[in-house]
């Protein structure tokens, strides 16, 4: 008799836990049908353009399955979002967020790609303060670091050369307008600025020229000749 009772718990607490497992397994399995049901949806508003109401339903599988497989799909899709709308700022945070918290994942090159264009998007006209620019290139920068021979290596570099191009812009004009104002000394800081640290646009040549022209105004002989001499013998270089 107590054989039989206790083959009969026995069978009870098997019972038990496979409906326990089982349970358990519907609630997985619920879980993620609920996640990538609302994903494709959120998905889908995407692809219509209703970038706003993605976003919102995005980050609310954020919220509810954090911890998901695929989750780091879900916060790519919130920044490229952001970035449809224009709001780049918004965009480059949260491709950082996933840079930050998803290092494994399959999207970290596109993201950290994404993330230095939008900071060129946010880069002014030369005239405006730079602060973007600057950091642009320092994210451009950091992808080429991290991924030399990566997707958008090459990308990246043009975007560096076209962005060091504005910033020597800027003090070009600068040095120049000065000129005109028959400032000599203060334009000489600004082309020294480029001949320095921005050997490498196009700018730099004019500003071997425009130095010479400075130290001229100022009766620097000396200096006057050596620029003017560097201005020459580059110029024929390049006829060459």
């Amino acid at each position: 008799m107590k054989i039989k009772l206790t083959m009969q718990f026995v069978s009870v607490s098997i019972i038990s836990v496979l409906l326990f497992f089982i349970s358990c397994s519907k609630e997985l399995n619920s879980e993620k049908a609920g996640f990538y049901k609302n994903f494709q949806t959120a998905k889908k508003k995407y692809n219509d353009n209703n970038y706003r109401e993605a976003i919102n339903g995005l980050n609310s599988i954020i919220l509810n399955y954090g911890g998901e497989n695929g989750i780091d799909s879900v916060q790519f899709l919130i920044a490229k979002a952001h970035y449809e709308l224009e709001e780049f700022y918004s965009a480059s945070y949260e491709f950082s967020r996933l840079t930050d918290n998803f290092p494994e994942s399959k999207l970290i090159e596109e993201s950290y790609y994404q993330d230095a264009g939008c900071y060129k998007k946010l880069s002014p006209r030369y005239t405006l303060d730079q602060k973007e620019t600057f950091t642009a290139i320092s994210k451009y920068q950091l992808y080429l670091d991290l991924f030399p021979k990566g997707k958008y290596s090459k990308e990246s570099s043009l975007n560096i050369t076209e962005l060091r191009e504005k910033l020597a812009r800027k003090e070009f004009e600068a040095g120049s307008l000065y000129l005109k104002l028959g400032q000599p000394r203060a334009a000489r800081v600004y082309f020294n600025e480029i001949i320095d640290n921005y050997y490498d646009t196009s700018y730099y040549i004019l500003s071997l020229e425009k130095i010479a022209q400075a130290y001229l105004e100022m009766k620097d002989d000396y200096s006057y000749k050596i620029y003017l001499s560097k201005f020459q013998e580059l110029k024929n270089n390049l006829k060459k």
